[in-house]
Order: structure tokens, then sequence, then C-alpha cells
């Protein structure tokens, strides 16, 4: 847990935006329908915020008073989050990072309160069955994550998703062109020729597309055990894979907090030790 911990604070730091050059929520979204957040647009103050977060990241990972540490790094991200899609247009890339950190620091607020006497002791050096409770918190929400995301996909498309996938192919186009304008990178012939394959292909395509949806509304499944939970992350891994190659859409927070949680790298490398030191032993 040590080193899940130690992951998912260099991703926090990683997702943590170096400035934030917004002074205005025109279009108020998410927290920012409570509170004014253009406080974190002011270059000093925002500053600060990223001066003090390595600090929190540390202490976090450590499993150091995380009331404050994960409290302090799950406001920020999620209010810089709610900010950016205060203005227009909404993005992905933050939302379930947030979801994973607020589910933790919520897992030890609860634990927190059955302290009692020992809060002082909970409160700064949390025992492991607190920790591994928080740990599970951040799995439950990532799995609530994408089984969301996928009874999102049935009732926006009244149930037509399967049927409507043919579609993609403006998608596709759209998804292109952006990143072309971005970077003025031509695309790769065959990535060219997809929209159209997709469009006079459209059994295929749905053949191709369904096992995604899928995949998402069976996420829950990753809660039954450690190989259930290896098995969906590695599929889900390899959907935002080819995901990212296909249509350019890349979401490194899903991938690698699969990675962490879903996959738990950290366990098989235990295993693998184990695994090595019997074998040595036989020897």
């Amino acid at each position: 847990m040590l080193f899940m911990r130690a992951i998912c604070a260099w991703l926090m730091w990683r997702m943590l935006p170096e400035t934030l050059p917004f002074t205005t929520q025109p279009l108020p979204n998410g927290l920012a329908h409570f509170v004014n957040l253009t406080f974190l647009g002011d270059p000093a103050i925002f500053a600060t915020f990223r001066h003090l977060a390595p600090v929190a990241l540390v202490l976090f990972a450590l499993g150091v008073v995380p009331l404050l540490s994960l409290g302090f790094m799950a406001a920020l991200l999620t209010g810089v989050g709610a900010l950016e899609n205060s203005q227009g247009a909404i993005g992905h890339h933050l939302q379930i990072l947030c979801l994973v950190a607020i589910a933790q620091w919520l897992a030890y607020a609860v634990e927190l309160k059955q302290c009692g006497l020992r809060i002082a002791k909970c409160g700064l050096l949390p025992p492991i069955d607190v920790h591994r409770r928080a740990t599970q918190a951040a799995k439950l929400m990532l799995a609530a994550g994408y089984v969301t995301s996928g009874l999102t996909k049935l009732i926006a498309s009244d149930g037509q998703w399967v049927a409507q996938l043919p579609n993609i192919s403006l998608q596709l186009v759209k998804s292109h062109a952006n990143v072309f304008y971005d970077t003025l990178v031509p695309e790769p012939a065959w990535s060219a020729a997809l929209p159209r394959l997709i469009a006079e292909h459209p059994n295929l395509t749905r053949l191709a597309f369904t096992p995604g949806l899928l995949l998402e509304l069976g996420a829950f499944l990753a809660l039954t055990g450690r190989r259930a939970s290896l098995g969906v992350g590695l599929a889900l891994l390899a959907m935002h894979v080819l995901a990212r190659e296909v249509m350019d859409l890349g979401f490194l927070a899903h991938e690698w907090l699969l990675v962490i949680y879903f996959i738990n790298v950290p366990w098989l490398v235990c295993i693998a030790l184990k695994w090595f030191s019997k074998a040595g032993k036989s020897e």
C-alpha cells in the first residue's frame, strides 16, 4: 500500500497543471456552482499551492496525517478541474482522479470518527486496517466510475448505443482534426482511412467496439478478488490503449489508476519476488 500511495501521489503531481490561466468562471461547473474558484487563477496564489503540494504528497505517500495531506490535494485538484470545466467546455482528465482521492479521504474521515480517545494517533498515523479500507474505497470509486460511464452511454442513447456505433466515424474525424490543428503533424494513412472503413462496415464496427461497453458495465467484477481485478484491469487498460491509438484520446489518469488499484503492480512485484525466492531455495 505504501507503493500504491506513492504512485498515486506521483500521478496527482503529474496531473496538477503548472499554471492556471483562468480568472473567470462564465459557465460554473461542479464545485464552481457553490464556490468562486477564480482565486486559483491568481499566479501568486496558485504558485503557493504548487509549492505546498509536494509536501502534502510526500506525507500522503508515507501515510501521515492523510486527512490534511490527502485532503489538501483532493480539494486542490477538484478546484482546478471545476475551474477548467467552467470555461464552456468539459474535460475528463481530472474527474476520476479527484473522485478516487475524495473516496480515500472519506474513508480516512469515517475511520477517524471511530477512533474515540485514540483520535490524535489515528489522525496522525492511521493503523494499517484504515489504509486497507482507504485503498478499497479507491477501488470502489474506480469501478463505479467505469460502470457509470457504461450506463451513461446507454441512457444518453436511449439504449441505442450499439446500433449507433457506426456514427463514431464522425467522432474520429473530429478528434483527428483536433490533434492535427494542435500539432500540425499529419495523421498516418491507416488512421485517415479508418472513419471511412467504419462507415462502410457497420456490423464489424459494432463487433469491435461493443466489448468496451461490456467491460465498463462489468468493471464491478474487479472487486471480487485480486485475480479478477487483474483481469479486468488489464482488459480496461488495453481498451484505453486502443482508444488512444485509434481515436487520439488519451486518459492518463484512468490508465495509471488501473495500474495502481486494479492491476496492482506492487502486488505483482511482491508475487514475483516470492516466486524467485522459492525458486532460489529449491535450487
